[in-house]
């Protein structure tokens, strides 16, 4: 399954490496086969003996948490295994820093890549998904059954890598508009505008959304990335 990661996230002799979470060191020691440089990090500290004594001398390994941890200067792939705890944290940060980060290969809960790689209308699809979908074109490597990790946890996991999408701006305002269009998912999206949109009256929204071909009664979870852009653009910006 290592070997396997390494190989989907295409790492070649020349790239810098960063990798999240180097445990035991087996993810670490196979990207340090492939790749001319390994950055790991690590924030156990009971880990970080034993790794120094047993990882190549081209792995720099730092121990830190990797949500505050100062990442290269220079520009790096990042892949790790992710903690589920702090796996949609981490990938907010790497969506900050994805002018050195060239792409994304993560081990994660198979719940949250589903929620990554999901399409309007499923049960999945959520304000993660637009977040990340507006930044990256999400790629599903394959499942994780539990039997792969010790110990065993309770859930199959998934590697996924995110490629980022060229000259997207950042768009803190829209990915916050968003999160609130998806405030409540058993309401319409009419009443959830309203609530984003205190200043702008029930008929205004009705009236673009019927423009835009939008039904009056659905949900956030049936519009598209495009159509979510459509509406912040129209009723937002404007």
């Amino acid at each position: 399954m290592v070997r396997r990661m390494v190989q989907f996230a295409g790492i070649q002799h020349e790239d810098v490496v960063v990798e999240i979470g180097a445990g035991a060191g087996t993810l670490t020691r196979e990207l340090a086969e492939v790749a001319g440089r390994v950055i790991a990090i690590e924030i156990d500290r009971d880990l970080i003996h034993d790794l120094r004594a047993s990882l190549p001398e081209h792995v720099e390994l730092i121990e830190a948490d990797a949500l505050e941890v100062d990442f290269p200067s220079v520009p790096f792939r990042l892949v790790g295994n992710l903690p589920y705890n702090a796996a949609t944290a981490l990938l907010k940060r790497f969506i900050e820093h994805r002018g050195r980060i060239r792409d994304v290969t993560a081990m994660i809960q198979k719940e949250v890549a589903e929620r990554l790689t999901a399409k309007p209308g499923t049960s999945e699809y959520g304000p993660l998904t637009v977040l990340v979908q507006y930044y990256a074109t999400v790629r599903y490597g394959f499942t994780v059954p539990p039997g792969a990790f010790r110990p065993r946890p309770k859930v199959d996991s998934a590697v996924v890598r995110l490629e980022w999408k060229p000259d997207v701006p950042d768009a803190r305002g829209f990915t916050d508009f968003v999160h609130r269009a998806f405030s409540s998912r058993r309401k319409k999206l009419v009443n959830n505008l309203l609530h984003a949109l205190p200043s702008i009256t029930r008929e205004r929204i009705v009236e673009y959304l019927n423009t835009a071909g939008i039904g009056t009664d659905s949900r956030p979870e049936e519009l598209s990335l495009g159509q979510f852009l459509d509406v912040y653009n129209q009723l937002v910006k404007k």
